[in-house]
């Protein structure tokens, strides 16, 4: 190739550089004008998220005023009305259930819903080891088969595990 055509090249990518350059440089206006000014100002968070917040805490709030289960409302919060201390223990009816046995057979477990209260017992100790059990709470007396025997005063009961509605 000779010099002069070498030299025609470079000229000419020369200017095909420099009026790339001037027509990018011309059009950076133009595209900052087409920004919308939503992206332009910062984000801001959505005001749904405090009225979600709030209405939550409201909903708890009155659940917890409302509160009718035993075991599952906090210490000191409204219960049922009651006519005294005698009252809990003078329930004709306790609902019991037998939500699981489990363990080995020296230290078996028993996980039980008492009014809506969870309590757990193991064998060989009367009082439950977990849950929120009040001071009239149930001694358990043994666990037989699928069955759990349980005292409470001079009421004794007797709860079975229901093999039918087993559910996961």
């Amino acid at each position: 190739m000779n010099r002069n055509r070498a030299d025609a090249l470079r000229r000419g990518l020369a200017a095909h550089f420099v009026r790339s350059l001037a027509l990018s440089a011309a059009l950076v206006p133009s595209v900052q004008a087409q920004v919308p000014p939503a992206i332009a100002e910062d984000p801001q968070a959505w005001p749904e998220a405090e009225t979600v917040r709030t209405l939550l805490r409201a909903d708890a709030a009155a659940a917890l005023a409302d509160c009718r289960v035993p075991g599952i409302c906090p210490a000191g919060a409204a219960s049922m009305p009651s006519a005294g201390p005698q009252a809990a223990s003078a329930r004709p009816y306790d609902d019991i259930r037998v939500l699981a046995i489990f363990g080995l057979a020296r230290s078996l477990r028993v996980d039980l819903n008492v009014n809506g209260a969870v309590l757990r017992y193991q064998s060989g100790r009367s009082a439950p080891v977990a849950g929120s059990a009040g001071a009239e709470a149930y001694q358990l007396l043994a666990i037989e088969d699928s069955c759990v025997r349980l005292r409470r005063g001079a009421l004794e009961r007797t709860a079975c595990l229901d093999l039918g509605r087993a559910s996961p």
